[in-house]
This record gives structure tokens, C-alpha cells and sequence, in this order.
């Protein structure tokens, strides 16, 4: 049915109603985190405390942390046009909006600086927040090398990551994206390797990336031996990707397909132990269609060839979507020396993406436990993920990540060392 105008007023009645509620959805945030201390319960506050024990000051990690900007004359941030405008597509609209509620961007204009102020007063609000990883985010390539903006949700600079990262080096430390296809990938990997930098942030799905090509081994080949040669770590998205666009190729994020990687003695990090997805019909040849991402990742994680080789970061596992792998991960014991937190920011900060009550229901906390949580939730969300974190359990066993998860990994290069 064409739009006619009575259509039309109705469509935007409904985008005027849908953006009012975005902070239901997005933020929703009713005191500022500095207030934390004054104003949270006794029960609130001995959370927290517990959440801390056995982890010592300064020693928090979070290899995870996603940058955000709109503002491509002053940075080089960007956003894709089409995630900006209601008319490009309602979807990626209203999802780019409750984006920019959780983070508490008002002004488009001045984006980065209320994006990295937000993030930096969060983390300066955690008693004994330690370091945490802030990632750039390189563009869609095709196999010629060319970036793709039409394919790309967003981008943030390495320059921009690292500029943070030396002015603000108690707090953050960079992690860099250069897809492996560019003609200058292996030239501008050693440039940031020399000046420190030991993490590189990819996600295959939305970036175009095939970890273990044929037809690209020119370019992943070279790539991986400068990994190696300074001891690199390769933080790479795993499963279904769902915050950014990536329908078109989500079989890239099959952990699988970064076994060549490891073959060659990279160190690499698979992001949210592929908690979303499983094998399709098209990947056959590799893994029986039907299985889960994630029994194949902690197969690989269970797997001695990769000692001291592959990790998995613990980011978004308690969101509503992913919870169902809580216990599998908590069950098995074998994997937590492998794992490191990750918080995946902006993300904790989507009320509609983190349900307590659906992890009441799971038994993965108490009532009591929700009440003192959504509390801290309110101040900030940040120390209310690493919270969460500390305080899940499984569901029958009682289970719970241990303090290793959550300090720097020894496996791992020095993550608070600064470039």
C-alpha cells in the first residue's frame, strides 16, 4: 500500500513515539555516577565490595571498550548516513538512537566529547577502576583493498584511539583496527607495532575480513607474521554479529576460521566466546550443520595445541540474547584460565539488551541481588557490568567466574604498557 499523507502522519506519529521512549529502551539514567558513593544501599555498596574481592587495586582489565564518534572534521570518526536518517531504513534508525542514549550523546555536534566524556567519568567513578582497552574500527574492504562505506556501520581512526590513550594513559590503552586487505595493512601494522601498541580489534562479519582465505594469503600471511614477530594480540569478533550491519557475512564469524592464526603462533582473543550462532548448511565442510558457535570455540579453547595462544573475552554474555550460554561457559572450569573481561561499552548501557529479571528467572542471581544491581545500574553502568559479572553464577552449580577473568592476563602483553 502506497504512503498516502494520513499514512505518513501515522508513520511519524509512530517514530516521534518511538524516539520518546528511547531512553526506556537506551539509558534511562537517573543519577550521576560521582553520587554512587553518597546515596547507594548497604546492600548496593556491599556488592560492589564483594565484586572487588580478591582483585587487587588498579588490577581491573577490560579488553573491550568500544569508541564512538560522529564528528569526521575534528577526528575522523563516522557514521553511516543511512543508520542517521529514518528514511534510509527504520531499523538501523531507532537502533543508532537507543546507541546514542545509552552513551548520552544530545548533540551530534559535540558526539565524541560527550561520548568519551560519559566513558571517562564512568570509569573514573569505579573504585579501583584499573585499564581499560578502547578500540578503534576499521572500514568494510573488499578483497581489492577498497574501503566500502555503504557496507560499513561505522568508523573510528586508530590516530584517535591512540591520542586518547597517551593523554588519559591511567585509564585507557589503545586498541587498533586495520583490516588485513589494505594495501598499506602490513606497513601501517608494524608502524603501530614500533610505537607499543599490542592489541588489534577485528570483526569479520562486518568488516569483510576471512581469517583463513586461500585466495587472500598474500595479504593474511605477512599480516600474521608481524603479529607474531611482536607478539600481537588478535581480538576478533566470534558468532553472530547483531550491533552492526553484517547479514551478508556472518559465517565469518565461524571461530573456526581463525584456527590459521593460531597455526602461525598469533595470540588470539575470541570475542564473546562465540556465544550467538551455529553452523549452516554452507559450512559443512568445516563444522556439521546445527552446531553451536560456542561449543566449537570452547573446543578450541579445551584444545593443548593453542596453549598460551587462544583466549576468549567474557564481553556481552549476560545480555538477555546470549544468556543462554551462561552455564555452559560457567560449567566448564577447563576454559576460565583462558578467559578475560570485556564489557563490550556502549552495550551495558542498552536497558533493552540487559533484562536482570530474566536473569532472576534463569537462577543466575537472586532478587536481592537484581534490586542491588539495577540500583548501581542507575549511577553508572559501566561498574554495574563488571558487577553483573562477578556476581552471576550457574544455574544449578553455583558456579562463578573467578578473579582471574578480571585482572591483566599473564598470557597476555602488558595492557596498561603505554605506546
Amino acid at each position: 500500500m502506497k504512503n498516502t499523507p494520513n499514512n505518513l502522519v501515522f508513520i511519524l506519529f509512530g517514530i516521534g513515539w518511538f524516539l520518546a521512549g528511547c531512553d526506556l529502551v537506551g539509558g534511562a539514567f537517573n543519577h550521576h555516577p560521582g553520587d554512587l558513593e553518597k546515596h547507594i544501599s548497604i546492600k548496593a555498596q556491599a556488592l560492589i565490595e564483594q565484586a572487588f574481592e580478591g582483585i587487587p587495586p588498579d588490577a581491573l582489565r577490560d579488553y573491550h571498550v568500544h569508541m564512538l564518534g560522529m564528528n569526521p572534521d575534528l577526528n575522523g570518526t563516522w557514521v553511516n548516513e543511512d543508520w542517521q536518517s529514518p528514511w534510509s531504513g527504520l531499523v538501523h534508525f531507532f537502533q543508532f538512537e537507543i546507541y546514542k542514549s545509552a552513551s548520552v550523546i544530545t548533540d551530534e555536534q559535540q558526539a565524541d566529547v560527550q561520548y568519551f566524556s560519559r566513558l571517562k567519568n564512568l570509569i573514573q567513578h569505579m573504585p579501583g577502576h584499573g585499564k581499560f582497552g578502547i578500540m578503534a574500527f576499521d572500514f568494510f574492504h573488499d578483497e581489492s583493498g577498497n574501503p566500502n562505506r555503504e557496507l560499513s556501520t561505522f568508523h573510528v581512526p586508530n590516530e584517535y584511539v591512540m591520542t586518547m590513550a597517551r593523554e588519559h594513559p591511567d585509564i585507557f590503552f589503545p586498541i587498533i583496527s586495520i583490516h588485513p586487505y589494505r594495501e598499506d595493512a602490513t606497513t601501517a601494522l608494524r608502524h603501530y607495532a614500533q610505537e607499543g601498541v599490542r592489541f588489534v580489534k577485528w570483526l569479520p562479519n562486518a568488516m569483510g575480513i576471512h581469517p583463513t582465505s586461500d585466495t587472500m594469503q598474500d595479504k593474511l600471511d605477512p599480516y600474521y607474521r608481524i603479529m607474531k614477530e611482536y607478539d600481537m594480540v588478535l581480538i576478533s569478533h566470534t558468532g553472530v554479529e547483531v550491533a552492526t550491519e553484517a547479514e551478508e557475512h556472518q559465517q565469518l564469524g565461524n571461530p573456526l576460521l581463525l584456527k590459521k592464526p593460531l597455526d602461525m603462533g598469533v595470540k588470539v582473543v575470541m570475542a564473546h566466546v562465540a556465544s550467538l550462532g551455529e553452523c549452516e548448511e554452507e559450512e559443512a565442510a568445516i563444522c556439521p550443520t546445527g552446531t553451536p558457535y560456542v561449543d566449537l570455540a570452547i573446543q578450541m579453547l579445551d584444545d593443548p595445541k593453542y596453549e598460551d595462544l587462544i583466549f576468549a573475552d567474557i564481553s556481552a554474555l549476560t545480555q538477555f540474547n546470549r544468556k543462554h550460554n551462561l552455564d555452559k561457559i560457567l560449567a566448564k572450569t577447563s576454559i576460565h584460565s583462558k578467559l578475560i573481561n570485556g564489557s563490550d561499552y556502549p552495550l551495558p548501557a542498552i536497558n533493552i539488551v540487559i533484562q536482570t529479571r530474566t536473569l532472576v528467572s534463569s537462577g543466575h542471581i537472586t532478587s536481592e541481588e537484581r534490586e542491588a544491581l539495577n540500583e548501581i545500574y542507575d549511577y553508572n553502568p559501566l561498574l554495574f557490568d563488571f558487577v553483573l559479572k562477578r556476581t552471576v553464577r550457574h544455574s544449578t552449580t553455583g558456579a562463578k567466574f573467578p578473579a582471574s577473568v578480571f585482572v591483566e592476563h599473564p598470557a597476555l602483553p602488558t595492557a596498561g604498557k603505554q605506546p
